[in-house]
C-alpha cells in the first residue's frame, strides 16, 4: 500500500498524517484562524457536556477528522455531535449563563444550532438522537435520518483530538460509514475555500 505524509502547522503545533492512497488532498485547508476558532468552540462544547454529565460523541466529517488528523478536519468547517434526546433539557437551563457568554441557542424539533459570537463567530449542530429497540437514530438539519446499532456507538470512549480527549462512538469506521462517509475512498477538499476564490474572481472580473 502507498504511502506518504501530510504535514501543516496549526496554532504553532505541527501536525503529521500519513496518508495511503486511498486519501486525496484536493484543496489547501481551511483559514488557520477559523480552524482554530472551530477548535476552541470544540473544547467549549466538550466541558459543557461533560460539566453537564451529558454522553456525547462527535459525527460526520467531525469524527473523520479525528480519525485521519487526530483533530479537527482541516477542510471542513462543519462541526457536528449527537447527545440523548432528553439532555437537551440540561443544556436548555443553562441557556441563560450561555448568552451571558456570548454562546447562543436555537431550538428545534430534532436538533440544537448552538453559535457563539465573541471573539468569533462559529456554529455547531448538536443533533438528538432517540433510542429504540436497541437502534439509535437522528435527523440532521436537512432532515436527513441516520441510524446505528446501540453498541455501534456505546460503550463510548475517549481519544485524542487535538491537545485534548474528546468523545467518538465504539465502532468508528462502522458509525462513519452509516453516515455516509466512505473510507476505501477519502476526498477533502475544502468548498468553502473554492466558493470563496471563485466568489474574488468573479468580483475581480465585474464591471
Amino acid at each position: 500500500m502507498i504511502s506518504n505524509n501530510y504535514n501543516y502547522i496549526l496554532n504553532g503545533i505541527s501536525h503529521e498524517v500519513h496518508l495511503h492512497n486511498h486519501i486525496k488532498i484536493k484543496s489547501d485547508p481551511l483559514p488557520e484562524k477559523e480552524l482554530l476558532a472551530n477548535k476552541f468552540f470544540i473544547k467549549i462544547l466538550c466541558d459543557l457536556f461533560d460539566y453537564l454529565s451529558i454522553e456525547y460523541i462527535i459525527i460526520k466529517n467531525t469524527l473523520l477528522g479525528q480519525k485521519i488528523f487526530k483533530g479537527l478536519n482541516i477542510f471542513d468547517e462543519q462541526l457536528e455531535f449527537i447527545i440523548f434526546k432528553n439532555n437537551s433539557k440540561k443544556i436548555s437551563k443553562e441557556e441563560e449563563y450561555l448568552r451571558y457568554n456570548n454562546i447562543f441557542i436555537k431550538n428545534y424539533d430534532s436538533y440544537l444550532e448552538i453559535m457563539i459570537t465573541e471573539p468569533f463567530n462559529v456554529k455547531a449542530y448538536i443533533y438528538l438522537y432517540e433510542l429504540q429497540n436497541n437502534h439509535i437514530s437522528f435527523e440532521d438539519y436537512e432532515m436527513k435520518t441516520y441510524k446505528s446499532h446501540f453498541y455501534d456507538i456505546f460503550p463510548i470512549k475517549k481519544d485524542i483530538f487535538e491537545e485534548f480527549q474528546i468523545s467518538v462512538p465504539n465502532k468508528i469506521d462502522i458509525v462513519l460509514s452509516q453516515h455516509d462517509i466512505n473510507l476505501q475512498s477519502i476526498q477533502f477538499i475544502s468548498y468553502k475555500k473554492k466558493q470563496y476564490i471563485f466568489l474574488v474572481v468573479i468580483q475581480k472580473f465585474s464591471y
